[in-house]
Formats: structure tokens, C-alpha cells, sequence
């Protein structure tokens, strides 16, 4: 081989090395964790922002529908909030039910116990100390006498 050929592949050695030196370089810096993280990042963006807009057009057409349509949406949503609130519901509707009843009758048919008798019942009950004090005191009649 002569001089020129030896330093022709040389220079062609050189340049594939630089070609291969860019090429790594690149790669090196698109596989590096923070460039993964954002590219993974805004691709979540993208996709949120995507999501975000089809979300927002059905949610506006399932306005235009509802108000095109209100006896079905009635029709489909009252059962549904019924079935989900069906133990509140239930509790004030027997509790509206214990309103009308006498106490006394309810504790007679077994439906309150004896300290919710106590507790419901409006006349105070008269303790022994009461009942004495107000045995020592003198009558308002027997006062002017």
C-alpha cells in the first residue's frame, strides 16, 4: 500500500469514528432518564389534554340531550338515586312513621325501650328530694290566709 491509500482510509477511519462519536452521543442523551421522563411527560400531556377536550365535548352533549330530553333523564336518574339513598330514605320514613304514634303506645308494642320511653316522654318525673321540698313549702293559697 502507498502513502495516499493509508491516508485516504485513514481519513475514512476518522470520519466513521466521528460519524459513530455523534451517532452515540445521541443515543446516549435520548435514553438518559431525564429526557425519558419528559418525553414520557409531555406525552401525558398531550394525552390529558386530548382526553380533556373529548370529556368536555360528551359532557356538553349529554347537557344538549338532557335538556332535549328532561322526562328520560328524569325517568333514568330518580331510580338511581333512590337505589343509592335508599337507607337515609328509609330511616326518615320511619322516623316520619314514630312521629304520629303516642309514646305510651309504642312502648306498649314493643317499639321503644324504656329509656327511649323515658327520654321521649314530656312530664319530668318527680324525684324524692323534689317531692319533699316542695311538701315544706307553704301553698300561695295558704299564704293570704
Amino acid at each position: 500500500m502507498t502513502t495516499p491509500d493509508v491516508r485516504a482510509r485513514a481519513a475514512e477511519a476518522e470520519a466513521a469514528k466521528a460519524r459513530f462519536m455523534t451517532t452515540l452521543h445521541t443515543v446516549q442523551h435520548r435514553l438518559s432518564p431525564k429526557t425519558v421522563a419528559n418525553d414520557v411527560k409531555e406525552g401525558v400531556k398531550e394525552r390529558a389534554g386530548d382526553v380533556a377536550s373529548k370529556s368536555l365535548a360528551l359532557a356538553n352533549q349529554g347537557v344538549a340531550q338532557a335538556r332535549a330530553k328532561p322526562v328520560t333523564i328524569a325517568a333514568i336518574a330518580v331510580p338511581i338515586a333512590v337505589f343509592l339513598l335508599r337507607k337515609p330514605i328509609a330511616r326518615a320514613l320511619a322516623a316520619a312513621l314514630r312521629r304520629g304514634k303516642p309514646t305510651e303506645a309504642r312502648a306498649a308494642s314493643g317499639e321503644l325501650t324504656p329509656y327511649e320511653a323515658a327520654r321521649t316522654s314530656t312530664a319530668p318525673a318527680a324525684t324524692p328530694s323534689t317531692a319533699a321540698r316542695t311538701a315544706d313549702r307553704p301553698q300561695p293559697a295558704e299564704q293570704g290566709a
